[in-house]
């Protein structure tokens, strides 16, 4: 089959979408693929001519993307595999295009990829039909602005330590742990920079996991053990900077509760295909669910792989899979 391999683009997680496109690409043309790589930032003519972004590029957003999309080595492609992270890339807005264009794709549509990446939508779902998810609030920047009570609300609410974080970022893009009211003022200002919103989030002292779902089915539970104790940026995307268990060393009966609380999130929140859901097992031996990944990573080191890989299903089979799920949706 003729794929498309959609990659990079402008979000805060465009170098990590570069390293899954390029992963992706390769291992559909070791599995008899013909392959066209297209960084979303580029107008066609640079496409062609295999020339680098330059920086007043990133200025122009992915406004060329129908552009790309519509000339003809596209259009005569059997599916579009959208390797894009964060932004428009997981928002929605591309998944929206590829509907209205008539390409396949792979993942979840327009509304699983809108929900998921919204974290309050996603809290209140999870709340909705009791999935276990720390206790919140949310405040905007106008609110912050205009009542400035912001740190008497958190302070009335939370005990320390506490998350703050954006509330539609993903890859912990410019989230804090904060353990006192001197971090405070930093973390709101860190997270107001990538989003007009952010979440204040009690913080779960436990352990780190994630569950990866394949057609509506759980994967073996990942264990997250990161050398700077939260897994952030860094630990997601440096080889070395943190160990995987897996599966993970928890009783039967616990591990099945967790994947059936992963199942339904995925449903609940409208993803289609395949994703990742992010979770700390408390001391207190409950499962908080803090998010839904419906793109998640696809490098040589990210979870999804992993757990398939657990599971005995190779790279090229995981990605042979999706595409299918994407074909018959």
């Amino acid at each position: 089959m003729k794929i498309v391999v959609l990659k990079g683009g402008i979000s805060s997680e465009r170098e990590i979408s570069l390293l899954s496109g390029d992963n992706i690409a390769k291992t559909l043309e070791e599995n008899d693929h013909e392959v066209i790589c297209l960084d979303t930032i580029l107008p066609l003519e640079q496409v062609k001519n295999r020339i680098d972004p330059t920086p007043n590029l990133f200025e122009n957003g992915e406004s060329n993307l129908v552009e790309l999309l519509s000339c003809s080595d596209v259009q005569s492609a059997g599916f579009i595999f959208n390797a894009l992270h964060g932004g428009s890339g997981e928002n929605g807005v591309v998944s929206g295009i590829l509907e209205t264009m008539g390409f396949k794709f792979n993942g979840s549509g327009v509304e699983g990829c809108a929900i998921a990446m919204d974290k309050v939508v996603s809290k209140v779902l999870f709340e909705k039909y009791n999935i276990p998810t720390p206790e919140w609030r949310h405040f905007n920047r106008v609110e912050i602005i205009e009542n400035g009570k912001i740190i008497e609300k958190i302070l009335d609410t939370f005990d320390f330590p506490i998350v703050i974080k954006p509330t539609h970022e993903g890859s912990t893009v410019g989230l804090s742990i904060v353990s006192d009211g001197k971090e405070l003022n930093p973390a709101i200002d860190k997270a107001l920079k990538y989003n007009n919103e952010l979440i204040v989030e009690k913080y779960i002292k436990g352990r780190e996991l994630t569950v990866a779902i394949l057609e509506d089915s759980a994967l073996p539970i990942i264990e997250i053990i990161p050398k700077h104790g939260i897994y952030d940026y860094e630990c997601k995307y440096t080889s070395g900077m943190s160990e995987y268990r897996v599966p993970a060393k928890i009783d039967s009966k616990l591990t099945q509760r967790i994947q059936e609380l992963s199942v339904v999130a995925f449903k609940i929140l409208k993803c289609y295909g395949y994703g990742r859901a992010d979770l700390r097992l408390g001391e207190d031996g409950i499962p908080y669910f803090l998010e839904m990944n419906a793109m998640p990573g696809m490098t040589a080191i990210s979870l999804v792989p992993k757990a398939a890989k657990a599971n005995g299903i190779s790279f090229g089979d995981l990605l042979g899979k999706i595409i299918k799920l994407g074909i018959e949706r």
